[in-house]
C-alpha cells in the first residue's frame, strides 16, 4: 500500500514538475491574458484607439457658365461658342522638365496653336512688349531679381537657371520649357495664396490625333488632361470687332475689383466693345463644383457638382449686318478710288501721288513683311534679301533690325535703287499679292515701267489698301441711324481688325501691330472715339437756335459781303469769295453753306432783328443750349466705350467734368496753362463755334444723333445698338425702349421746316445746293435732306469731308453720317457725300449692290 502511495506520489510529482505542463500552463495563462487584453482594446477601450483617417480638405471653386451669344436684328451670329478639345494640367502634379518639352513638340509636330504668353523671344533677346511697366510688372510676379532694371536676357537665364533647365539645351528649347513654367509657376502663387486648384489652359481646339497622344502618354505627361470647352468666334470679323470687341482672360486689375463675383484668376472677360460692356448678361451664372485633395494637395476622385451653371443670355442688335458689311465695303472702296485717282492725278492745283510716296508709306506703316523677306530661299522676294543684306550683312528679325531695314529700304526707294517693280515682286515673293499664273512676275520683270498698272490693279482688287498705303484719306467711318427710335443699323470705322486674331490664342504680334505699328490705327473705333469738328454740318443748328431766340426770321435776308469783320479780326471769309451769294435767307444759306450768313446770325443770336442788346458771353450761352438740345453735351448713347467716357485732365492731374461742347468752360479747359486772355471767350469763338469749327469736336455717332433730331423735327432719342435679350428658353428678359430726352425747349414747327426746306435743296435743283450734281439726274430717286461739309484742320493736309443727311425727306426711315478725315481732294470730290448718296440707295433698297461676303446663315427666318 505504501509502495502504491509512493509511486502515486511519485507519478504527480513527476507531472507536476513537467516542463511541458508548465509551459502548457504558462502558454494558456498568456493566451488568456492576450484574449483579455484584446477584449479591453477592442471592446471596453476601442473608441480611445479609433485612427482619423489622412488629412483632407475640400475646396469649392466656380464653374465657368457658357457666354452667352450675340446676334444680329435678323439672328445673324455676330459672336458665337464652338465646343472644342483643349489641354490642361492640374497645378497640384508636378511634370518633368523633358515631358513639358515632350509635350511642347508635340503641339508643333500636329499644327496646334498652344498658348504661348512667355514674354521674351529670342535672337537677340527682348521683350515683345515694349511697355516698360508691363515687363516690370511680369518681372516681379515672376521673382525676378532687380525686376526693374533687369534685361530680356538676365531674366531669361535666371528663369532658366531656377526651373533647372538642362545648361546643355537650345534656347529655343529652354524657351519651350520655360513658356510652361512660367504658367505654372503664376498658378502655384495663386495656389499658395488662396489654394485654387484652377486647371491651367494649355492649348485649345487641338485635334484628336493629339487628344490620342496625350492620353496614351499620361505617365509621361503628369498632370496633363483632355477638357471639352467653349471656344468665341466671331464670324463677321472685321465687319462688326469694333462693336462687339473681344473677350480674353481676365486682367489683375478687372480680377480684383470682380472676384467677389465668383471670378478666377483663369476666367475669361470682355476686353472691349459689347463683350465688355454687357459682360454681366453675357457672362451667365457660374456653377459651383467641390474638389476633394488629400494632404499633398493632389486631389481625390471626380468633382461633385453643387450647382449647375447658366448659360448667358443672348443678345439681339440693332445692326443689320449685311448693311454693316456693304457700308463697310463701300467706304473701303471709296478710299480706294481715291488713291487710285492721286495717282493718276492731272489736275495742275493738286500733286500727283508718286509711286515711290506709296512704298515709302507702305513700308513705313509696317505692312511689307520682313520676316519672310530675310526667311526665303528661292523666287522674286530674293532680289530684295540680297539688296538688304549687301547693306546690312548680319540683319535678323528682331524688331530692332527690322526697323533698321525698314530704313534701309525706304532710302532705296527714295534713291530709285528699290524700283516699284522691285516692291512688287518682293510682294509677290511673299504671297502678300496674288500672282497664280506667274504673269505679272514675267511682266514687272521684262518690263518694269508696267509697275503703275499693276500698284493700280492690286489695289482695284483691294490687296493692296488704303490703310496699308496710309496716304489721305485713308480712314472714315459711317453711322446710320433708324429714325423713329434712334437704333443704329450700321456703325463702320475702316480700318478694322480681326477679333478672331486676338480671342481664344492670342496673336502677341498682330496685337502689337493695330495698336502700336499702323500709323492708321485700325484697332481705335474712330465711329465712337474720334472725334473731328463738323464744320457746316454744324450750320443747321445755328439757324436753329438764331430762328428760335428770334435773331432772324424764316424770311430774313443777309447781304453776304464776303468778309465778316463784326466779330473782330481776322474776319471770317465766305467761302464763295468770288463776290459771295447776295442777298438771302435762312433756307438757301443752308442750300449754299454760306458762312457769312451764318456768322451774322451768330452776332445776332438772342436779340432781335431790330435791337443789339446782348452780350459776348450771352450769345454763346444761347447757342450752347441749343446745342445741348441736340446731345452735344453728352455721349451718343450707345452702349460701348465713347469718347466722353475717356476722362480729361488738366495739367496738375486733375479731371474736368465740365461740358465739351464749344462753351466758355472748355475753352478755360483748353488753354488751363495759358495767360489769363488767351483763356476768355470772344465774339470770334462764337462765330467759329456757329461755323461748326472752333472747340467743337463731335464724333460720327454723336453727328448721326444730330442728323436724326432734324429728322425727328425736335425728338431726340439717344443711340443705342442692343435691342433685346433672350435667355436660353428664348425668352426675352430685357427689350431696350427708347425715351427722347427734353431739356425743357418748345420749337415752332416752322423752324423744322425751313431747315429742312435747306437741307432739301442741298442735294435738289433750285437754290444752288452744293451737292445737287450728285443726287439729281443720277438716277437717284430718294429725296434726301443732307448737308454737305469740308472743314480744314491742318494746312499741310486736306480738308476733312463730311455728309449728313436723312430720307425719305417726307417720311424719313434713316439718318446718316459719313466722314473721311482729310478726304476733300481735287482727285475726288465730295467723297463723304457720294458715300452717303449709295449707302442710303442700298438702306431704302433701290437695288445699289455693294461687294462683300456672302450673308450668313441666320438664326431665325
Amino acid at each position: 500500500m505504501k509502495d502504491l502511495i509512493k509511486e502515486i506520489g511519485q507519478y504527480i510529482y513527476h507531472f507536476i514538475t513537467h516542463r511541458v505542463l508548465w509551459l502548457f500552463i504558462i502558454s494558456v495563462a498568456l493566451f488568456g491574458m492576450l484574449i483579455l487584453q484584446l477584449f479591453e482594446l477592442q471592446i471596453v477601450q476601442a473608441h480611445t484607439f479609433l485612427t482619423p483617417p489622412p488629412p483632407t480638405h475640400e475646396v469649392t471653386i466656380p464653374m465657368p457658365a457658357l457666354r452667352g451669344t450675340i446676334y444680329d436684328r435678323n439672328g445673324r451670329p455676330l459672336a458665337i461658342n464652338r465646343l472644342v478639345f483643349v489641354a490642361k494640367m492640374d497645378p497640384s502634379v508636378q511634370i518633368t522638365n523633358d515631358a513639358l518639352l515632350e509635350l511642347a513638340l508635340l503641339f508643333e509636330r500636329n499644327n496646334e496653336q498652344y498658348i504661348d504668353e512667355f514674354p521674351i523671344s529670342l535672337d537677340p533677346f527682348e521683350f515683345i512688349d515694349n511697355r516698360t511697366h508691363i515687363q516690370n510688372h511680369w518681372k516681379r510676379e515672376m521673382v525676378v531679381p532687380n525686376y526693374r532694371y533687369a534685361t530680356a536676357e538676365e531674366s531669361f537665364l535666371f528663369l532658366r537657371q531656377r526651373e533647372n533647365i538642362d545648361p546643355d539645351m537650345s534656347h529655343e528649347d529652354a524657351r519651350r520649357i520655360l513658356n510652361f513654367r512660367s504658367m505654372i509657376f503664376m498658378q502655384r502663387l495663386i495656389w499658395v495664396s488662396r489654394f485654387d486648384p484652377t486647371p491651367i489652359l494649355f492649348a485649345i481646339d487641338i485635334s484628336p490625333e493629339t487628344v490620342a497622344a496625350i492620353e496614351e502618354r499620361n505617365s509621361t505627361f503628369t498632370g496633363m488632361f483632355i477638357d471639352i470647352q467653349a471656344q468665341r468666334e466671331y464670324p463677321a470679323g472685321i465687319y462688326m470687332s469694333h462693336i462687339i470687341g473681344y473677350i480674353r482672360q481676365i486682367t489683375a486689375e478687372d480680377l480684383e475689383t470682380r472676384q467677389h463675383l465668383g471670378y478666377t484668376a483663369q476666367c475669361l472677360y470682355g476686353r472691349q466693345g459689347l463683350e465688355r460692356s454687357m459682360e454681366q448678361y453675357l457672362r451667365g451664372t457660374p456653377g459651383l463644383q467641390t474638389i476633394q485633395f488629400n494632404n499633398r494637395g493632389h486631389r481625390i476622385g471626380q468633382p461633385i457638382i453643387m450647382q449647375e451653371p447658366q448659360p448667358g443670355d443672348r443678345l439681339f442688335l440693332t445692326i443689320d449686318l449685311e448693311l454693316q458689311m456693304a457700308a463697310y465695303n463701300m467706304l473701303k472702296d471709296y478710299l480706294a478710288r481715291v488713291l487710285i485717282n492721286r495717282i493718276n492725278l492731272r489736275n495742275p492745283r493738286e500733286r500727283a501721288v508718286t509711286l515711290q510716296e506709296v512704298f515709302i508709306n507702305f513700308v513705313e506703316g509696317h505692312n511689307l513683311d520682313i520676316r519672310t523677306v530675310m526667311e526665303v530661299e528661292d523666287g522674286p522676294a530674293m532680289a530684295m534679301q540680297r539688296y538688304i543684306l549687301q547693306r546690312f550683312p548680319n540683319a535678323g528679325t528682331s524688331r530692332s533690325d527690322i526697323l533698321h531695314i525698314h530704313s534701309i529700304i525706304t532710302d532705296g526707294i527714295r534713291s530709285g535703287r528699290v524700283s516699284p517693280a522691285m516692291m512688287l515682286l518682293t510682294l509677290i515673293g511673299t504671297e502678300q499679292i496674288t500672282d497664280p499664273d506667274g504673269t505679272i512676275q514675267q511682266q514687272l520683270i521684262t518690263r518694269p515701267q508696267t509697275a503703275r498698272d499693276v500698284l493700280i490693279q492690286k489695289i482695284e482688287e483691294w490687296e493692296i489698301t488704303p490703310q496699308q498705303v496710309n496716304m489721305d484719306p485713308s480712314t472714315g467711318s459711317i453711322v446710320i441711324v433708324d429714325v423713329p427710335t434712334g437704333a443704329v443699323l450700321a456703325a463702320v470705322s475702316y480700318p478694322s481688325y480681326d477679333n478672331n486674331r486676338l480671342v481664344n490664342n492670342m496673336d502677341v504680334e498682330y496685337f502689337h501691330h493695330i495698336n502700336s505699328l499702323d500709323p492708321t490705327e485700325p484697332a481705335l473705333p474712330r465711329a465712337f472715339r474720334a472725334p473731328q469738328a463738323p464744320g457746316s454740318n454744324f450750320k443747321m443748328i445755328t439757324a436753329v437756335a438764331a430762328l428760335e431766340a428770334g435773331a432772324i426770321g424764316q424770311n430774313t435776308r443777309i447781304f453776304d459781303s464776303v468778309a465778316f469783320t463784326r466779330a473782330g479780326h481776322p474776319p471770317l471769309h465766305c467761302w464763295h469769295r468770288s463776290g459771295g451769294h447776295g442777298s438771302i435767307n435762312v433756307t438757301r444759306a443752308i442750300a449754299v453753306s454760306c458762312n457769312y450768313f451764318f456768322a451774322e446770325a451768330a452776332w445776332r443770336l438772342g436779340n432781335t432783328v431790330t435791337t443789339a442788346t446782348n452780350s459776348t458771353l450771352q450769345r454763346i450761352e444761347t447757342l450752347n443750349t441749343y446745342m445741348m438740345h441736340f446731345g452735344l453735351h453728352e455721349r451718343s448713347g450707345v452702349e460701348i466705350l465713347e469718347l466722353f467716357d475717356q476722362p480729361l485732365r488738366y495739367p496738375d492731374g486733375s479731371i474736368y467734368e465740365g461740358s465739351r461742347m464749344s462753351t466758355p468752360e472748355f475753352k478755360r479747359f483748353q488753354h488751363a496753362s495759358a495767360p489769363a486772355r488767351d483763356q476768355q471767350w470772344f465774339d470770334g469763338d462764337t462765330v467759329r463755334t456757329a461755323m461748326g469749327q472752333g472747340l467743337n469736336n463731335y464724333t460720327t455717332a454723336q453727328m448721326a444723333r444730330v442728323m436724326n433730331v432734324f429728322a425727328n423735327r425736335g425728338t431726340n432719342y439717344p443711340l443705342h445698338m442692343v435691342g433685346h435679350a433672350e435667355n436660353t428658353h428664348g425668352h426675352t428678359v430685357w427689350r431696350t425702349v427708347p425715351a427722347p430726352v427734353c431739356i425743357g425747349l418748345e420749337f415752332s414747327p416752322s423752324t423744322w421746316e425751313a431747315v429742312a426746306e435747306g437741307m432739301r435743296l442741298v442735294t435738289q435743283p433750285g437754290a444752288g445746293g452744293t451737292a445737287v450734281g450728285l443726287f439729281h439726274g443720277q438716277n437717284f430717286t430718294i429725296p434726301v435732306a443732307g448737308k454737305t461739309s469740308t472743314t480744314e484742320q491742318i494746312s499741310t493736309r486736306f480738308p476733312h469731308s463730311a455728309f449728313g443727311a436723312f430720307a425719305p425727306i417726307e417720311d424719313p426711315q434713316i439718318s446718316i453720317y459719313v466722314n473721311i478725315p482729310f478726304g476733300s481732294t481735287l482727285a475726288y470730290s465730295q467723297i463723304s457725300a457720294r458715300i452717303a448718296r449709295d449707302m442710303i440707295a442700298v438702306a431704302l433698297g433701290q437695288g445699289l449692290e455693294a461687294e462683300g461676303p456672302a450673308p450668313l446663315n441666320t438664326l431665325r427666318p
